[in-house]
């Protein structure tokens, strides 16, 4: 094999073309041209057509026309400059890719080398869509990244506000019930490991419903909130405070040396809330009755604690408000006691178990019998005598008193209404008729149905009420007791003096007669004493408006005398008689018994 043959096969295995050709002049255009005198075998597989066809031929006839590839510019460069060339163009005549580099043999002759490289283009377009995508899905990832972020951000702002909302008191924005529980529950849990004591104070607002019903529940909340600004004041690690619910606020304290610290430290809270506050741009007083159990003295669990916190707490406002009281055992006694009571208390009322007594009241002038007083009484075989200030209360907490006093009410009257019928009795009784029951909505009907029911007439009930029935809403309850007198019915204030009337409240009350306390009539032997004048003005302006007057708790000749002279029209109690059951007031009034002896 010759030199040439051995080259000729060396370029027939490469896979790339390889063309060589010679610059000449076209004989027909007169352009310059390329004569193509060699080519391998590779050009079968680029082209699709036998070598043997091109050689021999002209470049223009060949390439130029089958291909949109710049071959004269290509060559012409290469020509021109005497540089290597090389080009990257698609052909569609073939659908591939031709990496096209153009050498300068000599000055005769130029080698073309022609390379496929659709795999290596589609690769790089591959590659290039990929990373379009990955720029897209890098995009797209920002974005949702950066959305993600928002709705995390709106995850923890709506977390927040949750919790503020399960947390936190809206009103206030102390820690409500369910997260000052929580706080107690570790605290309690350190304390005990560490053998360190702590106190529950529940703090409950005083007459905060008078100011609701007088002012607006508005201008309440607005006292709740400087309220809690206040509790605020002292709140730091010793101190942690919460409303509780309601009127209610709760303070956990640790910290404290001893039981005098902590009770100095509670009563500086106390003192700090009834100071005055500004609401409706002016001064309103206003203050907490506090109750405080302590861990380990008063209880071993946050339960019972908080309870026996709660019972400290009604123990301080029965003590008579803007007052505080520890825990002891004794008060856990009372409330069992109470408890007792209460369940009693609605077996008695559905099964009649209470008793009418009936205490008589006579004219001081004429000293005839003017009617009677019924009281209601209550024996149990547990404990024994109870008295009604144990038990009523209880039973207008619970709103026992409404059948409780609807049974009083009807009990009173059918037996009045006996007495007329079978001894001709001519005088009045008297009922006392609580707040509670009086306001109830069904109070009016009742008592008509009831005058009804036993056919007295209406001007020989008196239905007693005492003061605590205006304190909550003074209107309110004068046009109840106006439709009261438009039936007939009597009104007597009871124990007057003792609370909330005053003589300047009596021109607006539709009362019949004013019962004076007997806590004046105890002193009234005293000519020199104040209830005596006190007692001697009420009787007479009264008497002036066209009130009658009753003293009650009349217990001596002395006392009698002295209410005949100021012209007191009725008396009551023990020196015209004791209150009596019903067959000892049959004997009375069927023995002619009218008057004093």
């Amino acid at each position: 094999m010759g030199i040439e043959e051995h080259y000729n096969s060396i370029l027939n295995t490469m896979p790339h073309l390889v063309l060589i050709v010679r610059p000449v002049t076209h004989p027909v255009t007169g352009k310059a041209d390329y004569l193509i005198e060699y080519v391998n075998q590779a050009w079968e597989l680029i082209s699709g057509s036998l070598a043997s066809t091109v050689l021999g031929k002209f470049f223009s006839e060949t390439v130029y026309n089958n291909t949109e590839i710049p071959w004269v510019h290509i060559v012409e460069y290469t020509v021109r400059n005497r540089k290597p060339q090389k080009h990257i163009h698609y052909s569609t005549l073939v659908n591939k890719w031709l990496d096209i580099t153009v050498n300068v043999i000599d000055e005769h002759l130029l080698c073309i080398h022609v390379f496929d490289v659709t795999d290596i283009k589609e690769g790089e377009t591959r590659l290039m869509e990929q990373n379009h995508r990955l720029s897209v899905l890098s995009t797209e990832l920002a974005s949702s990244k950066a959305n993600l972020k928002k709705k995390l951000d709106k995850i923890e702002l709506l977390n927040n506000r949750l919790e503020q909302i399960a947390y936190y008191d809206k009103l206030t924005g102390l820690p409500n019930r369910t997260r000052f529980s929580e706080l107690i529950d570790i605290e309690f849990q350190n304390c005990r490991r560490s053998s360190t004591p702590f106190a529950l104070a529940i703090l409950d607002v005083d007459n905060l419903k008078v100011l609701n019903d007088t002012l607006g529940h508005e201008h309440g909340d607005d006292l709740l909130k400087q309220m809690s600004q206040r509790l605020c004041s002292f709140s730091g690690r010793s101190i942690q405070s919460s409303r509780f619910g309601g009127d209610e606020f709760l303070l956990l304290i640790t910290g404290y040396d001893n039981t005098e610290s902590l009770v100095q430290t509670v009563n500086e809270i106390r003192e700090s809330l009834s100071e005055p506050y500004m609401i409706l741009n002016a001064e309103i007083k206003s203050s907490v009755s506090i109750g405080v159990a302590m861990y380990p003295e008063d209880a071993n669990t946050v339960a019972d604690l908080l309870k026996n916190a709660d019972i400290a707490m009604t123990d301080a406002k029965k003590s008579g408000k803007n007052s505080l009281s520890l825990f002891h055992s004794l008060m856990q006694q009372t409330l069992v006691v109470r408890a007792s009571l209460e369940q009693k208390m609605y077996i008695a009322v559905q099964e009649e178990s209470f008793r009418l007594f009936y205490q008589p009241q006579f004219d001081v002038l004429t000293r005839k019998l003017r009617g009677f007083e019924a009281l209601i009484r209550w024996f149990d075989t547990e404990h024994g005598y109870i008295k009604p200030d144990r038990f009523i209360p209880i039973a207008e907490e619970n709103r026992l008193i409404i059948p409780l006093g609807d049974w009083i009410l009807r009990k009173a009257c059918t037996t009045l209404a006996r007495w007329q019928r079978d001894f001709g009795f001519d005088g009045i009784i008297s009922v006392n008729v609580s707040p509670v029951q009086l306001q109830s909505s069904g109070f009016i009907d009742d008592l008509n149905m009831i005058l009804a029911e036993t056919g007295i007439e209406p001007q020989t009930l008196e239905i007693e009420i005492t003061e605590g029935v205006l304190i909550h809403n003074f209107d309110e309850s004068v046009s109840l007791l106006n439709e009261i007198k438009k039936i007939g019915v009597g009104i007597s204030l009871d124990d007057f003096g003792t609370g909330y009337s005053s003589l300047s409240y009596l021109q607006y009350l539709p009362l019949s007669t004013l019962k004076i306390d007997k806590s004046f009539i105890a002193n009234i032997s005293q000519k020199t004493s104040i209830e005596y004048d006190i007692t001697d003005a009420i009787v007479s302006l009264v008497t002036k408006q066209g009130i009658d007057t009753i003293a009650e708790g009349v217990e001596t000749p002395e006392q009698y005398e002295i209410m005949k002279q100021m012209q007191c029209k009725t008396i009551q109690g023990y020196l015209t008689g004791k209150p009596m059951p019903e067959e000892d007031c049959d004997i009375l009034i069927s023995g002619g018994f009218y008057e004093l002896d």
